[in-house]
């Protein structure tokens, strides 16, 4: 019973180390791993070929709800602040150790801040995947992709003010410096380059993506959104909101990031489907103008032309094979040939159709 034992135990010690050694030819022979030394076996497998890499439109959402999730997201964020901004003195007694303007300050002004500087990073990588796909648009022929080259900038600058906030001291800067106080507290020194730049940005961008209607609706409330923020922040606030202090300076600029994120997600999908060729388009038909003259002159020349194949028609449908027509029973005048010349005739026509 031992030796049976530890003679199949032998058995499969020897077959382990054949299959193995066969593995291991096999593995050197491929003309892959043919350089390779033993000790220099691959760490990843087959799905981690450049091949299977995941593209950058890959993280481009396709389905709506995907996009619904960020918005929800998005507001959840706005909520939060602004509970917190208007709950800071009761959580300041919960807490014992924080007072209400710090609470304010770390839990509402900065996480806006933040949220709104990430969005606008996420804005500027979308646009400028739009501007990379954007630009080889055949019907193109005036450029207006290059307002997404704008848009980019643009974004990546108000992601930088967002949490830097430097616009209000360069304008308290200036007006110093000039001794020009522009609206109240120097606001009109940031206040009119952002709305011109801004305003005449947004108006392109609407141009540009007309196409997409959901694109359309987005950047136009994205533009009334940034409106209102800009009449809040001259105290052109209705009497309505007077209870509600801050609504217009912080959470409609921050409603307003969220829809140009928003609709810089959907012309992204709308341009990524577009090129995929699974966005139907309504043909366009171009309806060229004629004169009066053109169409008397076709149909002239189309008259003479049906004339004169009808009177050709005779002559182009004789059977033609190298014999004269009196061959064929036809005479050329009023003389009839004689017998003689016909068989004359006839013999001609067997030795030309016999050489």
């Amino acid at each position: 019973m031992g030796q049976n034992i530890g003679r199949a135990g032998r058995r499969r010690r020897v077959m382990k180390e054949e299959v193995l050694s066969a593995s291991f030819a096999a593995y050197n022979s491929s003309p892959h791993n043919a350089g390779m030394e033993p000790g220099d076996t691959p760490r990843y497998g087959v799905g981690a070929n450049i091949e299977n890499h995941p593209q950058i439109t890959d993280f481009v959402p396709r389905r709506y709800r995907v996009i619904g999730l960020i918005s929800i997201l998005g507001i959840a964020v706005g909520i939060f602040s602004e509970f917190v901004y208007y709950f800071a003195p009761q959580l300041g007694e919960w807490t014992q150790v924080m007072v209400s303007g710090e609470i304010r300050e770390i839990l509402s002004e900065r996480f806006l801040a933040w949220a709104s500087a990430a969005m606008f990073l996420a804005v500027a990588c979308y646009a400028s995947l739009i501007y990379s796909l954007r630009r080889h648009r055949v019907d193109d022929s005036r450029g207006q992709y290059r307002v997404w080259r704008i848009a980019i900038w643009t974004a990546v600058a108000l992601s930088f003010n967002a949490v830097v906030q430097i616009h209000e001291p360069l304008a308290s800067v200036l007006g110093h410096r000039t001794q020009w106080n522009l609206l109240p507290q120097h606001m009109g020194w940031w206040l009119v380059p952002a709305s011109l730049l801004g305003g005449w940005l947004l108006i392109k961008l609407i141009v540009d993506a007309r196409e997409c209607r959901t694109t359309l609706l987005a950047y136009g409330l994205t533009l009334i959104c940034f409106g209102g923020a800009a009449a809040g922040n001259l105290g052109w606030a209705p009497a309505q909101l007077e209870n509600l202090p801050g609504i217009l300076s912080r959470a409609l600029p921050f409603a307003a990031n969220l829809l140009l994120l928003t609709g810089t997600l959907l012309y992204a999908r709308y341009i990524v489907l577009d090129v995929q060729g699974l966005i139907e388009h309504r043909e366009t038909t171009i309806v060229q103008k004629t004169s009066a003259q053109k169409p008397l002159q076709q149909t002239a020349k189309t008259e003479v032309a049906t004339s004169t194949n009808s009177e050709e028609t005779p002559s182009a449908n004789k059977w033609v094979d190298g014999s004269e027509p009196e061959a064929n029973g036809e005479s050329m005048g009023s003389k009839r040939l004689s017998k003689a010349e016909r068989k004359r005739l006839r013999k001609q026509k067997n030795q030309k159709r016999a050489a």
